[in-house]
């Protein structure tokens, strides 16, 4: 196969950095490109006139030449051949550069001032066409000088443009377009300088009407927000053309900058009669109020600390544009996109509860609007993870014809919930009597089968909300599809991959085991370095204890105990369970031990800190003591979520079923709450009953695990006692 290199390179383009740069017929000469960018009007107008000179005496002294070497025949086919050097200024400023600049285009953007606007006029007086020429962007030199903010070599080609051919020439040139389809007045916005576009105005009168269907100036300049251009664009020509890109115009724009910009276009338009920009849809069908309905995004919805959303949070008033534009036309609420979105969807999408409380109030028929997919803005809403909205949406009776709507799929909103996944949007949704629990989807598959479906197998947190969700269900009645049970989970319930599981497991034994050694050695050292220290071995009971005998002591000497036996069987759990030649679900269940005793063995070091502190500092510093304690305290949420979870699933349900859901579930809860707390009960209780309560902290979760566990399993927890007495 040829290489690269075999080719010969077109000597006509240039690469740089990946890109292929097309070389221009003639390059603009060094000598000119300096003196242009230097705007070096005697260097520019010596070189000019110097090539101007040349042509003549280099032509004679060719013809001499050739008449004393070859015969006389041959001179005038020499004399009439063209020659490779330029023949004339003309010539000299055909150049250009490889962005395809000539060199008026480097003069105009390049530099301000008299030099800069002396060497523009001798650029102009060699060569007129200039004047008009585009570079590669489409771009003339008036776009160039605009552009770049010069605004005295600006008004110098403005005023060559008038000389040749009066105001209309200058308007030919001002109101040409480059690549871009804009004119110069868009540089001169887009600097948002206000005595360029003044002068520009004055020059050409009508320049903001062009272009009539793509990004006018009054657009630009409302997205820049530059709002003092756009009264001044307005004064200067109230017939200017509010066209934007894609189909937009200048009320889309507006929409998304707030209230004071949209009600000064909503008043322009009604002044000149230009109503229909109200109800105008772009290229995808959306009007100013899917617009107004996106602004202002979800990025400091999801700032990262309460802080930061607290101090950018923006006031509800803000919604006051979707107002206006809803008093100027109530039907555009109604109008849906290309792809079915009505405004309200858009607002809910966006997670702006002020917008759809907005839209509901002005027109309440939006609620039961229906994009393409069937979704109302409450399916929206969840798909998105907007709690508020649901919130809002669940608690009015208003919306309880919304609740069950099917999309077209046959998901109802409390589907979409269980995909999701979200506990708090799932739990808005199952307080609310409306809302049923037993519709299948065009799969034939209920709220509680999606919600088997989405439980993964294998190693995952037990305690996660997809769990909950699942709990929440079972506890509230819901039933299952009509498919058999073994057809459903061989289609639906995910399969056990146990090479991957292992894999997973021996990773996750790793990374947990550093943990459970880590506390060991802290629990280990601390049993041996007790505050307060050491009686003086002279002394009676020498080597004991200082501070052995308080009821604080007693309890540090608990705490660092417990924590050293539960972070050893932690570790040797984890060890089996890090083993490949174990059985998988062997490995599982020690894993699942680890866990436990990883967690005990943190509340009891914990709890061995606070009791260290205070027997430090009680004596001396009481308050700093206790404040220790309390702080430490707080720790004791860690880890006891699944307490808050369940507690706050129970009072969904209760919301749902009534008050005797508290009985039904006192069995589950009470165990769980005792389970998370009973290293407690053995670090504090008295040391007369300690033995007692050892014998419950390590058979107790043991036989815990299987009742809570195992729904076959119809032993009572307060069986338990009586076996372990």
């Amino acid at each position: 196969m040829a290489s690269s290199s075999d080719h010969p390179r077109d000597p006509t383009s240039v690469a740089v950095e990946g890109v292929v740069a097309s070389r221009p017929t003639v390059v603009i000469q060094p000598e000119l490109l300096r003196a242009a960018r230097r705007g070096d009007y005697e260097g520019l107008k010596v070189l000019l006139h110097r090539e101007n000179g040349a042509v003549a005496a280099t032509r004679e002294q060719i013809v001499v030449e050739v008449r004393d070497s070859v015969p006389s025949t041959r001179v005038v086919a020499v004399a009439d051949q063209p020659l490779p050097v330029p023949s004339s200024s003309s010539t000299l400023l055909a150049g250009v550069t490889f962005q395809g600049d000539s060199a008026l285009h480097v003069v105009a953007a390049t530099g301000d001032g008299p030099g800069f606007v002396k060497c523009a006029g001798l650029i102009y007086q060699e060569d007129k066409h200039l004047l008009h020429g585009l570079n590669k962007n489409g771009d003339t030199p008036l776009h160039c000088a605009a552009r770049a903010g010069h605004r005295e070599v600006l008004s110098s080609l403005i005023a060559l443009a008038e000389q040749e051919g009066g105001d209309e020439r200058a308007k030919d040139v001002l109101t040409r377009l480059n690549g871009r389809r804009e004119t110069v007045l868009h540089d001169a916005v887009r600097l948002a300088d206000e005595k360029l576009v003044c002068e520009l105005m004055s020059a050409c009168p009508s320049l903001a009407r062009f272009p009539g269907d793509g990004t006018s100036a009054l657009y630009l300049a409302i997205s820049l927000g530059h709002d003092r251009i756009v009264d001044l664009l307005h004064s200067e020509d109230p017939e200017l053309s509010y066209s934007g890109p894609a189909g937009q115009n200048a009320l889309h724009a507006a929409s998304l900058h707030g209230r004071e910009m949209t009600k000064k276009i909503l008043e322009w338009s009604n002044k000149e009669g230009n109503n229909a920009i109200i109800g105008h849809a772009d290229e995808s069908e959306s009007t100013a109020l899917h617009f107004a309905a996106s602004a202002e995004g979800r990025e400091l919805e999801e700032a990262s600390s309460f802080f930061t959303r607290f101090l950018f949070r923006r006031p509800m008033h803000n919604s006051t544009s979707i107002r206006l534009l809803l008093d100027a036309d109530q039907c555009s609420a109604c109008r849906p996109d290309k792809r079915g979105q009505y405004p309200i969807h858009i607002a809910a999408s966006m997670g702006k509860l002020g917008v759809v409380a907005l839209i509901l109030d002005k027109c309440p028929e939006c609620a039961g609007l229906r994009d393409a997919r069937g979704r109302t803005f409450l399916h929206v809403a969840i798909d998105m993870r907007w709690e508020k909205i649901v919130d809002y949406a669940t608690k009015n009776d208003t919306f309880a014809s919304i609740l069950n709507m099917q999309d077209n799929s046959g998901d109802t909103a409390l589907h979409l919930a269980v995909q999701v996944g979200v506990l708090r949007i799932f739990r808005n949704l199952l307080r609310n009597r409306h809302v049923s629990l037993n519709l299948a989807n065009h799969k034939g598959q209920t709220p509680a089968d999606l919600s088997r479906s989405t439980i993964p197998a294998g190693l995952y947190y037990k305690t996660n909300a997809r769990m909950w969700i699942l709990w929440s269900l079972v506890k509230a009645n819901a039933l299952n599809g009509n498919d058999r049970r073994d057809h459903f989970q061989e289609k639906h319930i995910l399969k056990l991959d146990e090479s991957k599981e292992s894999k997973k497991m021996t990773e996750a034994a790793q990374m947990t085991g550093i943990g459970s050694v880590l506390v060991a050695t802290m629990a280990f050292a601390a049993a041996f370095t007790i505050p307060g220290g050491y009686i003086a071995s002279e002394q009676k009971n020498g080597g004991t204890p200082t501070l052995a005998g308080s009821y604080a002591f007693d309890a540090f000497m608990y705490a660092v105990a417990v924590a050293f036996i539960c972070s050893m069987l932690a570790t040797f759990s984890l060890m089996y369970s890090g083993m490949a030649t174990v059985d998988w679900k062997i490995r599982n269940n020690y894993f699942n031990d680890s866990l436990g005793w990883m967690w005990n063995s943190t509340r009891s070091l914990l709890a061995a800190f606070a009791l260290g502190v205070y027997l430090v500092l009680a004596p001396v510093a009481s308050t700093t003591a206790v404040g220790v304690c309390i702080l430490t305290s707080g720790t004791l949420l860690f880890r006891n979520r699944e307490v808050g979870r369940i507690l706050i699933c129970t009072y969904t349900l209760h919301k749902r079923l009534g008050i005797f859901i508290w009985v039904r579930l006192a069995t589950r809860i009470l165990p769980i709450i005792l389970q998370s707390y009973f290293v407690y009960i053995v670090i504090f209780v008295s040391p007369d009953h300690c033995s007692r309560v050892l014998t419950y902290m390590f058979i107790y979760p043991i036989y815990l695990k299987r009742i809570l566990f195992n729904p076959k399993n119809t032993i009572m927890p307060s069986a338990l006692f009586v076996v372990v007495d």
